[in-house]
């Protein structure tokens, strides 16, 4: 096919879908508005940023600020806690795809509307209202686990404190604030199954357990795989409300993460280190999309289609 082909084949596909790409013309542009259009100011991290001057007119410092960070007496450390707290969260992956299976296999539509109302509600909770529960069962003055532990004889034990326990408590916040929304994907691909394969499973004499082993779990690993790959973007990022709102004096070394130190060198400071903090959320950006393009040749070599 030629250029000019080409060129009027596009032309009679938009022609003909107008309508649907009118439709979808107010998402793209706040795609390109606010995801496509602020990547220019990644050039200062490459800049020794001058508000006053401008993005054009700024000295160009090539990688001075990568350098800087890659220096950083807290680099490792940041590295380690963001890469432990994802790695621990990436553990619990298989969390919304068990509770799909589970609420697919209720029978009483009632109950069923009432669990999913039930777990999907932590999503719209802030992170303000999720640590303040956190505080309310783990304090230890207050919290409802030490009055309990205390009123049998023990001993009254700071949770919030203990640099042993804090990663799996982050960890146990976010399976409960997100694993009913996250169930939702699940469930969707769960629905999109035939159920005639099930019906000639039951005639085959499978079992439940069975039916979900080679039939429902097959069928939705195409959907595991896209939602893994969108994962494994995200494993050097965390909530930063939450572990900001989670640190304190005792745990700090084991909550330094990219995004509390951006907050507190760029924004809580009030210094201008907006060249600084910009190479650290680029760095970010770039291992995020290695991490993505790899999972994502992983599953394509494994015969399953994937988001690239």
């Amino acid at each position: 096919m030629t250029f000019r082909e080409r060129k009027k084949s596009i032309i009679v596909r938009l022609l003909k879908y107008r309508w649907l790409y009118l439709l979808g013309l107010p998402g793209m542009a706040v795609i390109f508005l606010f995801h496509y259009l602020p990547m220019g100011s990644l050039l200062m991290a490459f800049e020794e940023y001058d508000p006053w001057i401008g993005l054009a007119s700024s000295p160009f410092v090539g990688f001075k600020h990568f350098a800087k960070l890659f220096n950083d007496s807290k680099f490792y450390l940041m590295l380690r806690n963001t890469l432990t707290i994802s790695a621990l969260s990436l553990l619990t992956f298989p969390a919304p795809i068990i509770l799909a299976l589970l609420l697919n296999e209720v029978r009483s539509a009632a109950f069923k509307k009432t669990i999913q109302t039930t777990i999907y509600l932590p999503h719209f909770l802030s992170w303000t209202i999720v640590v303040s529960l956190t505080f309310f069962l783990l304090s230890s003055e207050q919290g409802l686990i030490n009055k309990i532990i205390v009123s049998n004889g023990g001993t009254a034990h700071s949770f919030l404190f203990d640099k042993s326990i804090i990663y799996f408590i982050i960890v146990v916040q976010s399976v409960w604030k997100g694993v009913g929304w996250g169930s939702i994907v699940y469930l969707a691909a769960i629905a999109g199954i035939d159920q005639g394969l099930y019906e000639a499973a039951k005639i085959d004499g499978a079992n439940k357990f069975q039916s979900i082993i080679h039939i429902t779990l097959p069928c939705i690993l195409p959907t595991v795989a896209v939602m893994l790959i969108l994962k494994m973007g995200s494993i050097i990022s965390v909530d930063f409300e939450q572990v900001l709102l989670m640190t304190n004096a005792l745990v700090k070394d084991k909550l330094e993460v990219f995004e509390v130190y951006i907050y507190n060198n760029g924004v809580k400071s009030g210094s201008t280190q907006f060249s600084y903090t910009t190479a650290i959320g680029m760095f970010k950006s770039v291992v995020s999309t290695i991490l993505v393009i790899v999972t994502n040749r992983i599953v394509s070599s494994n015969g399953m289609k994937g988001i690239i």
